[in-house]
Formats: C-alpha cells, sequence, structure tokens
C-alpha cells in the first residue's frame, strides 16, 4: 500500500532537498560515448543517492544499517566497474596495456608417436603419473572474465585514475564481492557505513581523474 499523498511528498522533500537533480546526474557522465550507457550510468547514481537518502531518513542500525551500507557498495561499485570497463575497451582499446589484458597465456595438448611416449614416460616417470605433451600458447580472453582490480590497475597505469583511488576502488569492489551471504560469513565482512559515504565521495575525485586525462588525450590527439 503506497504512502499517502502527505507523506510522500515530504519524503520526496526531505530526499530531495539536498540532492543534484535528474540533469546533474546525466551531465555528471557526459564524457561517456555510449549515450545508452551514458544515461544507465546517470540513472543508477542517482538511484543509489535517492536509496541513501531515503533509508537515511529513517535513522537506520543494526541489520537495517548494514542493508543500507550494502546496497551502497553494490550500486557504486558497478558504476566504476562499468565505467571503466567502456574506458578501457572502447577509448583506450588500442592501447597495448589493454591489449595485454586480453592476452592469457595458457597449454594445449598436441599428439606424438607412441614409442615415442613410452620413451618420454620411462624417461620422465613421476609417481606413476601420466605425462600429457602440451606446448605453451595464447589465448584471447573475454572482456567480461577480466577481474576488476586487473582493470583498476590498468586504468592506473595508463593514468585515468592515481594508485590511491586504484587501492580505494579495489577495496569497494572486494566488498561488492562479499555480497553474497555465504562469501560474507567466511570472509567475516563487517559493513561499515563510512564504506559506503567513502564509494560515493569518490565518485566526484574518479571523475575529476578520468576526464583531466581524457582532456589530455583530447588536447595530444
Amino acid at each position: 500500500m503506497p504512502f499517502d499523498s502527505d507523506t510522500s511528498d515530504a519524503i520526496n522533500r526531505y530526499i530531495n532537498i539536498h540532492m543534484a537533480d535528474e540533469e546533474w546526474h546525466h551531465n555528471f557522465f557526459n564524457f561517456i560515448s555510449d549515450a545508452d550507457l551514458a544515461t544507465r550510468l546517470a540513472q543508477e547514481f542517482l538511484s543509489a543517492r535517492t536509496l541513501y537518502k531515503l533509508l537515511e531518513g529513517l535513522r537506520p542500525d543494526d541489520w537495517l544499517l548494514t542493508a543500507q551500507v550494502r546496497v551502497q557498495v553494490l550500486m557504486y561499485a558497478s558504476i566504476y566497474e562499468a565505467t571503466l570497463h567502456h574506458l578501457l575497451f572502447d577509448r583506450f582499446a588500442t592501447d597495448a596495456r589493454v591489449i595485454e589484458l586480453l592476452v592469457q597465456k595458457t597449454y594445449k595438448r598436441f599428439s606424438i608417436p607412441a614409442e615415442s611416449t613410452a620413451a618420454i614416460n620411462k624417461l620422465l616417470n613421476h609417481a606413476d603419473k601420466q605425462l600429457i605433451a602440451m606446448y605453451e600458447t595464447t589465448i584471447t580472453r573475454d572482456e567480461t572474465k577480466i577481474r576488476f582490480d586487473e582493470k583498476a590497475q590498468c586504468a592506473a597505469d595508463i593514468g585515468l585514475i592515481n594508485p590511491a583511488l586504484c587501492a580505494e576502488l579495489v577495496s569497494i569492489y572486494s566488498a561488492r564481492n562479499a555480497i553474497h551471504l555465504h562469501a560474507e560469513i567466511k570472509k567475516g565482512q563487517v559493513y561499515e557505513l563510512e564504506l559506503s559515504r567513502m564509494a560515493y565521495r569518490r565518485m566526484q575525485i574518479f571523475r575529476d581523474q578520468v576526464t583531466s586525462r581524457l582532456g589530455t588525450l583530447s588536447e595530444t590527439a
């Protein structure tokens, strides 16, 4: 059952009084060349702020405070990840450091004559284990399978973000990965309000560093 109009109006006034409007949030991501992604990021940012203010108004503690922090961490981590992913594999797709992210060493099996196999097994017998002939090669990784910490470090190497911010974003994303009850219990994850505040407060710093690097790139183009 929805709130009555007076209650709804009061809540909206509380939420919006210290928040920028929707246009501001869209302009925040004007450095994203993919229009659909820019819109989605703006919506996610605005949603994160709205939910934070809504729960803040309830003065949460204990389990509800944990829920408030978890929601914030999840949403901001997603924003950081999607933004870095777009910049690396769109704007910097031809950079050697990004290309290197997509290359992974692996081993592939090949066949050799049976008599050679027998001779090799006799010479290199190890605890009665079967030896397999393989050679080292490389494969192209699926970009969606690359870990966030690898992307963040690559972004730092390129100069999109500085090392200090890189470490903070990795810590935020690490907390995000613990938002599975079994993982959370196993890791002993404790969600502090300051973590969600850090995730929010780093957004402007993140944008400033990224746009500064992109600006430098435009000037030298």
